[in-house]
């Protein structure tokens, strides 16, 4: 299993790999104001017919963590109220939401374990089983990013529901615990290395490289081992591997002095290679005895060469990642510079009255504004670009009306480039589209679209905005006549720090941030952004993002 640990503490990993994680990363949940006034009457007016019906009103309200956190005290006033039907609907209804937390866990899992709380309170054991061992499958492949404590209470309280002991993946488990080592570690490891970890689950493999504060790692659990071990083994030859310690990691105890013994350090493993005739066969001929040897040390060879490409390559990666990061800081100490240097000139020249004329002086202020607004934008967009790249952009999230956002933001931004000589020619758009967002970043993603297909349109100066709906989604399409991206960039124009190599060839001014920040700004809302393009006639960027209906 391959993971990532980012400079912002983020881990990376396949999709349903870890049984649990070192950190939890921030997920939508609605903020305990929305819900004052019924807390206020469950708890201090003691109200609980009141509160029921000011969570039930908020339980169908167009933003889903607001229905999310309504329905989990809706359920639990519910059970105050002895009416477990009641409760079993609500858990019901918030099973269908995904991608939300209530209380800082997901909406999914606390809706399973309230229902088989409700279960086991009725003494409805057979369904009791079954949500207990519906919890226990979905703990088991990975379905929520639990940190440790949380999955082994769930997984604990499943178990005792089904009246057995708590079951555990043991090789699962290893590479997870591997990872939360790694997570632990990191500002200490070196720059490369591989590492055998012993844990109660079992003995993990790690191999990592680290740079600038990012780790990428291969993680293997105790099958790995064992299957090391089981390559070597020929009709009379064993193999042992061991740690510093001496504590056998995978194989059979080798026999104090019937074995050939690698150290790891001669060896350039992380353990000491043990290897001896199997019981038995005392009687195999020396000439035999020494081929399967080199046998086996060549198998554990070629194990060795092959850890190493894979490390080789995420080095490789990484000093890519390094040399875009240097392109990104050259090109935004240009971008600062340019506007710097206009104000600090007509400062300069409005302080020492140089202006012949007052008309010429008017003029020097609508400059000095013009690149103030650059300015300030460019130092917005760094800033926002930061707090999405660190999971730390809470998301304001309300009821958006789609077309008027999209009027207003082509508006404001035709006003900026008007003096430039460019168009942009807005479609009509549907009426009444609305969807669950935050207005101001939705705003963001849209005016970066703009901004981009104005930058790489030298030669034809319209750009075209059209908005259709689509099902139960709505798309913002934004389309120019341009210089177009090839294909072998478009697989990477999302990324960050990425440029096109002709915006390059031209001295296009770019931080290669801006269709990054698109990208993270769509997927937050649960969208998808979809590109189209060809060299020389253009691209055209579409968001694609659900509306309140569609999320309903």
């Amino acid at each position: 299993m391959t993971i990532s640990l980012t400079p912002d503490g983020r881990v990376a990993a396949p999709q349903g790999s870890l049984l649990h994680v070192p950190v939890r990363g921030a997920v939508r949940e609605a903020p305990p104001a929305a819900f004052s006034e019924g807390e206020q009457l469950e708890f201090s007016g003691s109200d609980l017919g009141g509160a029921a019906r000011v969570y039930a009103r908020l339980s169908a309200a167009r933003n889903v963590s607001v229905r999310a956190g309504a329905l989990v005290r809706l359920s639990r006033v519910r059970r105050k109220l002895r009416d477990p039907a009641g409760a079993l609907q609500a858990y019901d209804q918030l099973a269908q939401i995904e991608g939300v937390n209530v209380g800082g866990l997901p909406a999914t899992l606390v809706a399973r374990v309230g229902r088989a709380s409700v279960f086991s309170e009725m003494g409805r054991t057979s369904e009791l089983r079954d949500e207990a061992g519906a919890l226990q499958k979905d703990l088991l492949e990975a379905r929520w990013p639990l940190v440790k404590s949380e999955y082994q209470f769930y997984a604990t309280q499943a178990a005792e529901w089904l009246e057995m002991k708590p079951s555990w993946d043991a090789e699962a488990l290893a590479r997870a615990e591997a990872v939360d080592w790694l997570w632990h570690s990191r500002s200490g490891l070196e720059p490369s290395g591989r590492r055998s970890i012993a844990f109660p689950s079992g003995t993990a493999l790690v191999a990592w490289s680290a740079s600038q504060g990012r780790v990428r790692a291969m993680v293997a659990g105790p099958t790995y081992l064992a299957a090391l071990a089981s390559q070597a083994v020929a009709v009379d030859l064993r193999l042992t591997l061991s740690d510093e310690g001496g504590h056998v990691l995978s194989g059979e105890p080798a026999p104090a002095r019937q074995a050939a013994i690698r150290p790891a350090a001669a060896a350039g493993l992380p353990w000491t290679l043990h290897v001896f005739a199997a019981p038995g066969n005392a009687a195999t001929p020396p000439s035999a005895r020494r081929r399967l040897l080199i046998l086996a040390f060549a198998v554990v060879g070629l194990v060795l060469v092959a850890g190493w490409y894979f490390i080789l390559r995420a080095i490789a990666r990484e000093q890519r990642a390094s040399r875009l990061q240097s392109d990104f800081v050259a090109a935004v100490s240009h971008e600062f510079r340019s506007p710097l240097t206009s104000m600090s000139h007509i400062a300069e020249m409005l302080a020492s009255d140089r202006f012949p004329t007052e008309d010429l002086r008017r003029t020097s202020y609508d400059v000095l504004v013009r690149e103030s607004d650059r300015l300030r934008r460019l130092v917005e967009g760094l800033l926002d670009f930061g707090r999405f790249e660190s999971g730390a952009a809470a998301l304001r999230i309300e009821s958006v009306d789609v077309s008027e956002l999209v009027r207003s933001t082509v508006a404001d931004f035709q006003q900026r480039v008007a003096p430039e000589g460019y168009a942009i020619e807005l479609g009509t758009p549907p009426a009444g589209v609305f969807a669950d967002a935050d207005r101001e970043a939705l705003s963001r993603a849209l005016w970066n679209l703009l901004d981009n297909a104005v930058k790489y349109s030298p030669d034809c100066r319209t750009v075209w905005v059209e908005m259709e709906r689509q099902s139960n989604d709505v798309a913002i399409v934004v389309r120019d006549r341009g210089l177009g991206i090839p294909l072998n960039e478009q697989r990477e124009i999302f990324n960050r720090f990425v440029r096109g190599a002709d915006s390059k060839a031209r001295r296009i001014k770019g931080t290669g941030i801006g269709l990054a920040m698109v990208s993270q700004i769509v997927r937050a809302h649960g969208g998808e952004i979809r590109l189209t393009s060809e060299p020389g006639r253009g691209s055209s960027f579409t968001m694609l993002l659900h509306t309140a209906e569609g999320a309903a």
